[in-house]
C-alpha cells in the first residue's frame, strides 16, 4: 500500500465507522427493508451529516448494490440505472412521532470503485465522495474494506485532478474549494456563491491533513501550518457544525494553513483546463438527463426536484397539475423558465 493511502485510509475509516443519529439508521433500515439482501451498503453524506442536524431535512444515502438487475424489480429500471447513473428515489417513514425523509441514489459498489477515479466520464462520485461520509449499514466486513478504499481512491483523485489548475503556490483551502467549485460546474448547480467555502469550512481541519497526503509527488509542502509533512494524524476527525457564513474568494489565510507549491506548467495547465471542459460538456448533458429521469423515479418526484432548486436558489415554480401528471414533457420548459429566473448557475 502507497504511504499516501496509509496515511488517508485511517481517517477515513474514522469517518465511516462515526456514530449517527437514531433517525439516520433508521432511515437506513428502511432502505435495507424495501430492497432486501441486494444493498450491499448504506453510505450517508451531505449537509445532515455536516452539521448533525435532520429534522425537517433530506437525508443524503448512496445505496451500494452488488447489481442493478438484483435491486430493481422492473429490467427497465435496472437498464437506465447503468447507462444513466445513478437513479434515486425518495422515502418518507414515520419515526418517533415526526417524519423522517431521505433520497437515495443507487450505485453498484463496481462502480463506486471505478468512478472514484480519474477513468470516470465526470466527477460526480469523486468529488463527493472526497467529503466526509458515515457507513451506517455494510453487509460485511469486506465491503467496508470496499468502500473504504473507494473513498481513498476519491480523496486522491479530487486532489490529482485539480492540481495543475492551481497557481506555483497555493494552499489546502485553494485545493479543496476550486475542486468543489470545479466539481458544481460539470453540473447544472442551484447552488448559492460560496458554496464550495462552505463545504471546506465544515472541517477546516480535516482538509488541512488531507491535502498534505493527497497531493500527487509533483507537489511539495512549503510550510505545514499545524499539519506536520508526513505525519496525518490517524484519530477520528471532527466535522462540526458549518460556519454561520461562507468564506469569500478573496478572505486571507489563517496563518496556521499549510501551503504547497507545484512546478504549475503551462503545459499541463492547458491539458487540464481541455479535461474540465469536457468534463463540463458531459457532466451537464448527464445532469439534465438525471433529472429528468428521477422525476420518474420516486413519488412527487417533480415537486421534489423543484423544492431541491428553490433551497438552493431561493426561486419557486409552481407546476400546474398537467405538470404533475407529465413530468417528463414538463422538464423542458420547466427547466427553461427556471434558467431564465436565475436558478442555474
Amino acid at each position: 500500500m502507497p504511504a499516501e493511502t496509509r496515511e488517508i485510509a485511517p481517517i477515513v475509516e474514522a469517518e465511516l465507522a462515526q456514530p449517527v443519529s437514531p433517525a439516520v439508521v433508521a432511515a437506513a433500515e428502511e432502505i435495507r427493508r424495501r430492497h432486501g439482501e441486494s444493498v450491499l451498503a448504506c453510505l450517508f453524506y451531505g449537509s445532515c451529516l455536516r452539521d448533525g442536524q435532520d429534522r425537517d431535512r433530506v437525508l443524503d444515502f448512496y445505496a451500494l448494490v452488488e447489481s442493478y438487475r438484483a435491486f430493481h424489480d422492473r429490467r427497465f429500471m435496472a437498464f437506465l440505472n447503468a447507462v444513466v447513473p445513478p437513479n434515486v428515489y425518495y422515502l418518507e417513514m414515520p419515526y418517533e412521532g415526526r417524519v423522517v425523509r431521505a433520497k437515495y441514489a443507487v450505485v453498484s459498489l463496481d462502480a463506486l470503485a471505478r468512478d472514484a477515479t480519474s477513468a470516470a466520464l465526470v466527477p460526480t462520485i469523486w468529488a463527493r465522495m472526497a467529503q466526509p461520509c458515515a457507513l451506517p449499514y455494510a453487509r460485511d466486513p469486506e465491503v467496508r474494506r470496499q468502500v473504504g478504499e473507494a473513498l481513498v481512491s476519491a480523496i486522491r483523485t479530487t486532489a490529482a485532478q485539480v492540481l495543475d489548475l492551481l497557481p506555483p503556490e497555493f494552499s489546502a483551502r485553494d485545493l479543496w474549494t476550486r475542486a468543489f467549485r470545479e466539481s458544481y460546474r460539470t453540473e447544472f448547480r442551484a447552488e448559492r456563491t460560496g458554496r464550495s467555502e462552505v463545504l471546506h469550512a465544515a472541517a477546516v481541519e480535516r482538509y488541512d491533513r488531507l491535502a498534505a497526503a493527497a497531493l500527487p509527488a509533483r507537489a511539495w509542502p512549503i510550510s505545514s501550518g499545524s499539519v506536520s509533512s508526513g505525519q496525518v494524524s490517524s484519530g477520528p476527525v471532527s466535522s462540526g457544525p458549518v460556519s454561520s457564513g461562507p468564506a469569500s474568494s478573496g478572505e486571507a489565510q489563517s496563518d496556521d494553513s499549510p501551503l504547497f507549491g507545484h512546478p504549475a506548467e503551462a503545459g499541463r495547465r492547458r491539458k487540464a483546463e481541455r479535461r474540465w471542459y469536457r468534463r463540463r460538456i458531459a457532466g451537464r448533458c448527464l445532469h439534465v438527463l438525471r433529472l429528468i429521469k428521477n422525476a420518474y423515479t420516486f413519488t412527487d418526484g417533480l415537486d421534489y426536484v423543484l423544492w431541491k432548486i428553490e433551497t438552493h436558489s431561493g426561486i419557486r415554480t409552481e407546476p400546474t397539475p398537467w405538470q404533475r401528471r407529465h413530468p417528463l414533457l414538463a422538464a423542458p420548459r420547466l427547466a427553461w423558465r427556471l434558467y431564465h429566473k436565475g436558478a442555474f448557475r
